[in-house]
């Protein structure tokens, strides 16, 4: 898991760039709205994950002083995984319409991003051991479940939560822009 935490923000900064080098498919009304609703649903889930989770786990250190399971916790394991997928699917697809092209770049990302939750449940399972397990037991890993939300004690607000993902909230603008730039002024 170490390795693969380590390393995530190179993986998805490769993806990036073959996604750059990839010719684009001209923009498309179904595969642009879609792109539009992903990319603005993972930006949301991440902002009220990062609402609930706190500073823990933040850079290249992997640690969780406690277990989180309220807010969007209560809902789903893995709601920052799910938002990463959301926001790079949204990407690919505006890049890359439905083509074949955007099929091996959706499946590095699920790839990546199922073995990081893999990892991730494998750390929290041993740090955490029963209380792991029984969130394990109510809260599944990628969907959310409605039934199981127990609000959070104190969240941070909104504007907190987008200034704690500054750096991701800049290169996710860098991609959409360099890429929207590629797409509409180099005629890619």
């Amino acid at each position: 898991m170490k390795r693969i935490y380590k390393w995530r923000g190179f993986i998805l900064g490769l993806l990036a760039l073959g996604l750059f080098i990839t010719p684009a498919a001209p923009l498309q009304y179904g595969s642009t709205t879609t792109a539009a609703v992903l990319l603005i649903s993972g930006i949301l889930l991440r902002v009220f994950a990062r609402r609930t989770i706190g500073e823990h786990t933040r850079g290249l250190v992997h640690a969780a002083p406690a277990l989180v399971t309220t807010g969007t916790y209560s809902l789903m394991r893995h709601p920052l995984y799910v938002s990463n997928t959301l926001i790079g699917s949204g990407a690919i697809l505006f890049h890359l319409g439905f083509e074949l092209w955007a099929l091996p770049f959706l499946a590095v990302l699920f790839s990546l991003e199922f073995a990081l939750s893999k990892a991730e449940d494998r750390f929290l399972e041993s740090t955490f051991q029963d209380e792991w397990k029984n969130w394990k037991a109510r809260t599944w890993a990628f969907l959310p479940n409605p039934r199981n939300f127990r609000p959070t004690p104190q969240p941070r607000s909104f504007f907190q939560s987008l200034w704690a993902d500054r750096s991701t909230w800049l290169w996710v603008f860098l991609l959409i822009f360099v890429l929207y730039g590629k797409k509409v002024f180099l005629g890619a």
